[in-house]
C-alpha cells in the first residue's frame, strides 16, 4: 500500500464516519473532505471542480428543476383527488399510492417525489379515515425503489452509468436498469402491502368503515398562557400527556419547576404535549394559545408546513427567522422528533422532518414555504388553486423529453435541458426561482464527491481493494462478484448517502471485473441496487428523515417493517442480476 492509497483510504474512512454522526449539513463535510484531498495531493487542483461538468451533475440538478415545474402544474395533485373520489379498499390505497411514488420517482429525483406525494398522503389519510403512519414510510420506501428502474432515477444509477462510460466508452442506456428495477419495486411493493399493515395497520380493528382513531399522537411544542383557573403542575402536565418544559411570570423565569409549584392566571408556559390534548385544553379554557400579534388578518389561515432536508431553515433558531415578522406570520408551535430543553419556543433550532405550525395570510405563508425550501402538508385550498392552470402542456414537455431520452436520441443531460429550456421559453417554469429552490445539497455532494471518486481509481486505491476481494472469489464467478458488492452497499448506504456508496463502489466494482475476467455491468449493476436499498434505519436517506419527522415513528420502527423489504429486494435484486446480466 503506498502513502497515497492509505491517505486517500483514511480521508474516506474519516469522511464515511463523520456522514453517519450526522452532526453538519452533507455538502459541507463533503466540500470539507474534498478540499483536504486537495491539500493533501490526492486531487490535482486542476481537477478539483471537474465535478461541475460531470454528466451526473448536469442531469442531477435538470431533474430537480423539472420536480419543480411539475409541483407548480398540481397535476400529482389531481390524481391525488382521483383517488380520494374512489371507494378503494384500504390495501388498494396503500398499493396505489406506493406504485405512483415508484414511476414518479423512475424520472424525477426520489425526494421530489416524496415531496410531490406527502400532502396526498395526507389527503387520503383523511378523507378515507386512515392512520398515517401506514401511508408514509411505505411511500418514503416507495420512492427509494423507484429510482432503481432508470439511469436518472437516483444519482447513484448516474454515477455507475458514467463509471461504465469511462471504462468502455459507454454507459448504461436509459431504460437499462428497468428489467431489473421493476422486479425489485414489485417485491418491495408487495412486501410493503403484505407485512407493513401489520405493523402499522392503516385503520383501527373496531373502526371498520369509520374513521381511525388509532393514529399517532401527534407532539405539539408550544406557548400557551394560563387562563382564569389555574391547575396544579402535576394535573396540568397528565392533562397535557407530555410536561411543561419552563414557566415565565412577566420576564421572571419559574425555576425549577416541581409539582409543587403554583401557577397564576397569566402565567407564560413551554409545553411540550399531545396536540389533541392541547387542543381539548385550549377549547376548555384551561389554557390559552400565547399570541404574538394583537389581532389575526381578515385572510389568515393556519398551515403545517415539514422543514425539508435542503430547507435554508435547517439548523435555524425559530426566533431568528426574520421572514416571520416581515411576513406577519405566527408560529404557533412546533412538532419535532428531537428533544428539547430550550426555555423558549424561539431559543429551538430546527431540524429535517420538523413541523411548523404556521397562521397569517395565505400569501404570506406561501411565500415563506417557497422561499425557504418547506413542504405544506395540511391542504390549502387557495394554495392548491395556484401556480399554472394547465398541467397538460407541462406534463407533455416532460414526457417528450424523457422520451427522447429513453430512446436514445440524445444523452440524457441533453434530452433533460432541452425540456427545462422548453419549460422555461413557455413559461411554465420560472428560472430564477427554481434556482433559488434547488435541492442544492445533492448537487454540491456530487460536485464535491466525483473527484475523490476519480482518485480512489487513480492512487490505484481500487485495484488494491479489487484484488483484494478478486482472491476470495473464483475467476469468471460474475454472481459472486455481484452480491459481494451489493452487500457492501447495503451496509454502507444507511450510513452515507447513496450518491457517496456510488462514487466509493464503482471504480472497485470496475477493477474487481477486471481482475476477475467478467464484464463490469452486472457489478456496476449490484453496486446501484444496493445504493438504493436502504429501508432499515430513517438516517440513511433524507426520504426516510422526513418520513420519520412526519409519521411520528421511532428509530426501531424502520427496521421493523424494513427487514422483510430488505430480504425480498435483495433477493429480487440477484435475481434480476441472474436473469438480465450474467
Amino acid at each position: 500500500m503506498t502513502l497515497d492509497q492509505a491517505l486517500l483510504l483514511a480521508l474516506l474512512g474519516g469522511l464515511l464516519a463523520v456522514f453517519a454522526l450526522d452532526r453538519w449539513r452533507i455538502e459541507t463535510v463533503a466540500i470539507a473532505g474534498l478540499s483536504l484531498a486537495c491539500l493533501l495531493g490526492l486531487v490535482p487542483l486542476r481537477d478539483a471542480l471537474s465535478g461541475i461538468v460531470h454528466p451526473a451533475v448536469l442531469t442531477v440538478g435538470e431533474v430537480l428543476l423539472i420536480v419543480q415545474a411539475l409541483h407548480g402544474s398540481h397535476a400529482v395533485e389531481r390524481i391525488g383527488r382521483w383517488m380520494t373520489a374512489r371507494r378503494l379498499h384500504d390495501w388498494q390505497i396503500l398499493s396505489l399510492l406506493c406504485l405512483l411514488g415508484a414511476v414518479l420517482s423512475s424520472v424525477i429525483n426520489n425526494i421530489g417525489a416524496l415531496a410531490l406525494l406527502v400532502p396526498v398522503a395526507f389527503a387520503l389519510s383523511r378523507s378515507a379515515g386512515l392512520d398515517p403512519r401506514g401511508l408514509l414510510m411505505p411511500l418514503a420506501f416507495a420512492t427509494l425503489l423507484g429510482g432503481l428502474c432508470t439511469v436518472v432515477g437516483t444519482p447513484a444509477n448516474l454515477i455507475v452509468s458514467s463509471a461504465l462510460a469511462g471504462a468502455r466508452g459507454s454507459g448504461f442506456a436509459f431504460l437499462d436498469f428497468l428489467p431489473t428495477g421493476a422486479l425489485v419495486v414489485l417485491a418491495g411493493i408487495a412486501a410493503l402491502v403484505l407485512w407493513s399493515g401489520r405493523i402499522f395497520p392503516l385503520r383501527a380493528a373496531d373502526t371498520a368503515g369509520a374513521p381511525s382513531t388509532g393514529g399517532p399522537r401527534e407532539r405539539l411544542i408550544c406557548e400557551a398562557v394560563v387562563a382564569d383557573t389555574p391547575p396544579t403542575m402535576s394535573d396540568l402536565e397528565e392533562r397535557l400527556a407530555g410536561r411543561v418544559v419552563s414557566a415565565w411570570r412577566g420576564e421572571k423565569q419559574l425555576f425549577p419547576l416541581t409539582d409543587r409549584t403554583i401557577l397564576q392566571p397569566g402565567d407564560r408556559l413551554l409545553v411540550d404535549g399531545g396536540a389533541e390534548e392541547l387542543a381539548r385544553l385550549f377549547a376548555g379554557g384551561l389554557l390559552r394559545e400565547h399570541e404574538t400579534r394583537e389581532a389575526a388578518a381578515a385572510d389568515s389561515i393556519r398551515v403545517r408546513a415539514a422543514v425539508m432536508p435542503h430547507s435554508s431553515l435547517l439548523g435555524s433558531r425559530l426566533g431568528s427567522i426574520g421572514d416571520v415578522e416581515e411576513l406577519s406570520i405566527d408560529i404557533r408551535g412546533l412538532t419535532t422528533r428531537a428533544d428539547h430543553h430550550d426555555s423558549t419556543l424561539a431559543d429551538i433550532r430546527l431540524t429535517a422532518g420538523d413541523i411548523l405550525h404556521l397562521s397569517g395570510p395565505a400569501e404570506a405563508i406561501r411565500t415563506l414555504v417557497e422561499d425557504h425550501g418547506l413542504l405544506a402538508i395540511s391542504q390549502d385550498p387557495a394554495a392548491a388553486q395556484s401556480g399554472h392552470p394547465a398541467s397538460a402542456p407541462t406534463l407533455a414537455i416532460i414526457l417528450a423529453g424523457i422520451g427522447v431520452a429513453a430512446l436514445g436520441l440524445l444523452p440524457p443531460e441533453i434530452a433533460l435541458g432541452a425540456a427545462v429550456a422548453a419549460l422555461v421559453v413557455t413559461g411554465r417554469l420560472d428560472l430564477r426561482a427554481a434556482l433559488r429552490d434547488l435541492n442544492w445539497p445533492i448537487v454540491l455532494v456530487l460536485v464535491a464527491t466525483l473527484p475523490l471518486g476519480t482518485a480512489i481509481e487513480t492512487t490505484g486505491t481500487a485495484g488494491m481493494l479489487a484484488g483484494g476481494i478478486a482472491s476470495l472469489l473464483t475467476p469468471g464467478d460474475t454472481m459472486t462478484a455481484a452480491a459481494v458488492l451489493l452487500g457492501a452497499a447495503l451496509v454502507m448506504t444507511p450510513l452515507v448517502n447513496n450518491a457517496t456508496t456510488a462514487v466509493v463502489l464503482a471504480p472497485i466494482a470496475i477493477e474487481t471485473a477486471g481482475v476477475l475476467g467478467v464484464e463490469p455491468t452486472a457489478l456496476l449493476m449490484a453496486v446501484a441496487i444496493g445504493a438504493s436499498l436502504d429501508f432499515l434505519t430513517p438516517i440513511g436517506h433524507h426520504n426516510n428523515t422526513l418520513a420519520y419527522g412526519l409519521g411520528g415513528y421511532r428509530f426501531i420502527d424502520f427496521l421493523r417493517v424494513g427487514w422483510p423489504v430488505t430480504l425480498a429486494t435483495v433477493g429480487a435484486g440477484l435475481a434480476g442480476l441472474a436473469l438480465f446480466w450474467t
